[in-house]
Order: C-alpha cells, then sequence, then structure tokens
C-alpha cells in the first residue's frame, strides 16, 4: 500500500467578505507543507458565496486576491480553469462523493474554520499550526452534521 502523503499545517485564515444585505461571501485559506525533500508549499483555498462553496490548489496565496478583488489583475475564470478542486451549488454532493479529491481533509479543515464560531476558529487554528494534518482531530462543521441528521440543504 503507498504511503500517504504527509502535511504540515503552517498558516490558516479566514476572512468575512460581505452580509448583511448583500450576499454571504466568506474566504478561508490552509498553507500546509508537504513532509519531502523537495516539498513547497500548497495553498488551498474555499471561497463560499450564499453557501456555495468552490476549492482550489494554488502553488501561491490568493487569500489576498479574494480578499482585495478590485486590485488585483487576475482572472477568476483563469484561477477557476487552472486551480479548481470542486465547485458546488452545495456542500451536499462535496461529502457525498469525496472519494478521489485530493487533500480532503485539508478541505474539511477549511470547511470547519470558515463556519465555526470566531473564538473557537482563531484557538482551533494556533493549537493546530506546525502539527502534521493527519495527525489533528478536525471537528464536524454544522454542513457535516446537518449532512449526518439528514437535513435535505446543508
Amino acid at each position: 500500500m503507498p504511503k500517504k502523503k504527509q502535511f504540515q499545517i503552517v498558516n490558516a485564515r479566514v476572512e468575512v467578505l460581505s452580509g448583511g444585505p448583500d450576499p454571504g461571501f466568506l474566504v478561508a485559506e490552509l498553507e500546509l507543507q508537504p513532509q519531502t525533500a523537495k516539498g513547497k508549499p500548497i495553498f488551498y483555498t474555499l471561497a463560499e458565496v450564499e453557501a456555495m462553496p468552490a476549492f482550489y490548489k494554488t502553488k501561491a496565496s490568493v487569500f489576498d486576491w479574494f480578499v482585495n478583488q478590485d486590485e488585483h489583475e487576475s482572472d477568476l475564470c483563469d484561477l477557476q480553469n487552472k486551480a479548481s478542486l470542486y465547485e458546488g451549488e452545495s456542500y451536499a454532493d462535496f461529502f457525498e462523493n469525496h472519494e478521489g479529491i485530493e487533500c480532503y481533509e485539508g478541505l474539511r479543515y477549511l470547511i470547519y474554520v470558515m463556519r465555526a464560531e470566531w473564538d473557537d476558529v482563531e484557538a482551533f487554528i494556533k493549537k493546530t499550526k506546525g502539527k502534521l494534518l493527519s495527525e489533528i482531530e478536525i471537528p464536524k462543521s454544522d454542513v457535516e452534521e446537518d449532512r449526518e441528521n439528514g437535513e435535505e440543504d446543508f
């Protein structure tokens, strides 16, 4: 059986960009360091608009691009074409068909930090920095709990 890749958590962050009368837009990023001789950092990003998730994998952070879209020349379509791991209308299909989705636990980490209470998020990120992703327990997010409870819209 092939050895599972090990990733060290370097950093994570989350930002709420809009809400209230505007559609809710949130972005979260997880920086991982592969535990290989030539491992370069990998960035996983979750952008959520009105509970519709889009996950991306990039070699450099795109967090600031999402936070300050007006200031960057990067094209969202280009990012979607080159770096998209999953896009959906809800989290339902993501959880039901996650086999083969790259770095599934890292994406669960992003969902948790995006959807948990802010005080819990700060403590969780601080507690997990520097640890291997495979060695931490990621709490279930609200959408995971909704799925397990058989709720339709999650």
